[in-house]
């Protein structure tokens, strides 16, 4: 691949020897080089004339052999972004390790390197297009999938590892995967929902996550007959927290608390103690944080497989033996497997439609959910003095939908 555009830097990444794999892919690593000035008038000469003629108005290699077309898969990340450079390279690091575990590719891997600018993200994956790609897993950014979803363009089935403010009308071939904690507050409501209580009591902070899990929450907890809910704003000052004690009692109550380890420590003490209390995995920050999760005794929660199932046969086979990282990376390393993972069902012939796929991934039971996304569900535990305890989700809702 060195005789490719003047514009990019080509890294080749090879695998450690000694390595049993039967991957065969090469991974390329093409950083974008050229002027911005270049790729804003490119832009917008795609954006008015929408047309292959159009885009062959670029300077052509003086080598004819740069200008053959090479399928392959292209992998989207913000490599050259300050904010996301270290969660895109986790992600990739994850790919990279299911690659080497899984059957080979019919298809290389180039790896291309975005900011987190929107205009380049999309510049770069009608890059990708044109130098061959037909398939495209990325971006990772919500800012670059909307920039994505938004064109008109796109011509190959593209796995998105984000989601987008609006699902619909999306393109027929933008698939999304990620680790949107949106869908967690709506998997908790549905798994909130047996156990009796009618009444949530959702207790949320300013920022827009926490807005966010607010609304998944109510809006799946109330689309059953009968439920209500109500909503408190978190704060610190001693009186008012002293009355979170008398606003969650309630024998008809529980809580869903939208916040994070941090804040969730200095509430669990003002609760009703005789309250069912959910939370989504942001409270969760590893099994070796004892004191800590002390203080969130009996508060259940969502989390993946890859950190809460070390028994679990996909954990298994992917577990690494690398570096130590904090939980939120570990869960992006986790989505690098399974984003690998689902490209290659989708890949495959048509021996199944997007509708028939679905397998235990290292971060959730992955499934298609029309018209667009792949979602995952999660593992349901709770905090028990310290420690951290698996519960048996299925059965708790199989007995609801028995009711």
């Amino acid at each position: 691949f060195a005789n490719m555009s003047n514009a990019r830097k080509l890294i080749s990444l090879k695998f450690p020897i000694g390595v049993a794999t039967t991957y065969n892919a090469l991974f390329s690593s093409i950083i974008l080089t050229m002027h911005r000035f270049f790729i804003t008038t490119l832009t917008l000469i795609f954006a008015l004339y929408g047309s292959p003629l159009a885009m062959a108005t670029q300077p052509q290699p003086d080598n004819a052999a740069e200008s053959t077309l090479v399928p392959h898969i292209a992998l989207l990340l913000p490599l050259e972004s300050p904010s996301f450079r270290e969660a895109a390279n986790v992600v990739r690091e994850g790919f990279e390790t299911a690659a080497m575990r899984e059957q080979a590719l019919p298809l290389t891997i180039r790896l291309y390197s975005t900011t987190d600018d929107p205009l380049d993200i999309l510049v770069t994956y009608h890059q990708a297009l044109t130098a061959g790609a037909v398939f495209v897993v990325g971006p990772l950014t919500r800012d670059g999938v909307s920039a994505i979803a938004s064109s008109d363009h796109l011509e190959v089935p593209t796995l998105a590892l984000n989601t987008v403010d609006n699902n619909t009308d999306l393109p027929s071939k933008l698939y999304l995967f990620g680790l949107q904690m949106e869908t967690e507050a709506s998997h908790i409501a549905k798994w909130a929902l047996p156990g009796g209580k009618n009444h949530a009591i959702i207790i949320s902070d300013d920022s827009s996550l926490s807005r966010r899990l607010q609304n998944a929450f109510i809006e799946r907890w109330q689309s059953e007959h009968g439920k209500t809910a109500e909503s408190f704003r978190y704060t610190e000052d001693p009186a008012k927290l002293q009355q979170f004690r008398s606003l969650t009692a309630g024998s008809n109550h529980l809580v869903f608390l939208a916040l994070d380890a941090a804040k969730s420590r200095v509430l669990r003490t003002y609760l009703d103690p005789d309250v069912p209390v959910y939370a989504t995995s942001q409270i969760f920050t590893g099994t070796d944080n004892y004191l800590l999760n002390h203080d969130l005794n009996g508060i259940q929660f969502m989390d993946m497989p890859w950190l809460l199932q070390p028994d679990h046969p996909a954990v298994m086979a992917y577990r690494h033996t690398g570096k130590a990282r904090n939980t939120d990376m570990e869960r992006l390393y986790a989505l690098g497997i399974d984003a690998f993972r689902l490209m290659t069902y989708l890949l495959q012939p048509q021996s199944q439609s997007v509708n028939e796929i679905s397998f235990d991934g290292v971060t959730g039971s992955i499934r298609f959910l029309p018209p667009n996304q792949f979602v995952r569900e999660p593992v349901a535990a709770q905090f028990d003095y310290g420690k951290v305890q698996l519960l048996d989700l299925q059965k708790d809702l199989i007995e609801h939908e028995g009711q």
